[in-house]
């Protein structure tokens, strides 16, 4: 009898354990999400949620709350939530920007003047703010599989007179291996002139994308100057893989795209122009 009661028990605290189970949503709000002290927008402010950052809902109010977002009516209500980093740190948050489902990768970028969002592009330490406030130069490694082509940039709180964009890439050699290559790109490389990218409409840009024979576009050398610098950056054992080549587009030769740049030109309202540049770096290879 006492072990019948002892399932049921734990039967019961199953159910009321699932009933209160962790409820999180993700941030969609491009420019982030405020939480406040009370379901209130006049409330004092407890911090600021990034895009993509999930959070644990933990009660609803049912105060609804309606605002205007770029010209678009968003419906919704206030909702408590905790704070992640936290223990006991809770606040509130309008629900109208927040998504049951993951959002797409983005990259958050902070100018002086500005804050730029990179959309669909997954980088490492994505959920870190890429601080361009102090210096001009900033390098971001991408995943593997991932290209900056054809991506949607949006400027948010732009207090600049003007934002221009300028997108080139560069390409470098290698000498491939059935598992490794031969990195030569710090012996020469093809840099493309700047091209501006799309502009969609005032706040929104759309980065260029590049074809196969752009990728493959690489200054003249010679297959004796090749095979020095191989000799000398990676070794005899590999010589063995050139030997026999006869021209430079030959395999096991591969010319590729290693990194792509963004410069952003901003011209503020005193007509001083600053410039900022953005290096993704693409893998070579997947490990």
């Amino acid at each position: 009898m006492k072990t019948t009661k002892h399932f049921i028990t734990a039967i019961v605290l199953l159910f009321v354990t699932l009933g209160y189970s962790q409820d999180y949503a993700y941030v969609t709000a491009d420019s982030g999400l405020t939480v406040r002290e009370l379901p209130d927008i006049g409330a004092s402010k407890l911090g600021k949620l990034m895009y993509n950052e999930a959070v644990e809902v933990v009660e609803k109010t049912d105060k609804k709350l309606v605002i205007l977002d770029q010209g678009k009516k968003v419906e919704g209500e206030w909702v408590k939530i905790k704070m992640n980093g936290y223990q006991d740190l809770k606040g509130y948050v309008f629900n109208g920007f927040l998504s049951e489902n993951k959002m797409a990768k983005i990259v958050n970028i902070k100018l002086t003047e500005a804050d730029i969002h990179i959309k669909n592009l997954a980088i490492y330490n994505d959920d870190e703010l890429q601080d361009l406030t102090t210096k001009n130069n900033l390098n971001i490694d991408i995943h593997v599989k991932n290209t900056p082509g054809k991506k949607t940039i949006e400027v948010k709180n732009n207090n600049y007179k003007s934002v221009k964009i300028l997108q080139r890439y560069q390409n470098t050699i290698n000498i491939l291996d059935e598992d490794s290559l031969c990195d030569l790109s710090e012996w020469k490389q093809f840099q493309s002139d700047w091209k501006p990218i799309k502009k969609i409409n005032k706040t929104r840009f759309e980065t260029l994308t590049y074809t196969e024979a752009d990728t493959k576009q690489f200054v003249p050398f010679t297959i004796e100057d090749l095979k020095t610098i191989v000799a000398e950056k990676c070794g005899e054992s590999w010589m063995k893989n050139i030997e026999n080549i006869s021209n430079t587009h030959q395999f096991p030769i591969s010319v590729s795209t290693n990194q792509v740049f963004l410069k952003f030109v901003l011209t503020g309202f005193d007509d001083n122009i600053t410039e900022k540049t953005v290096t993704f770096t693409v893998p070579k290879h997947e490990n």
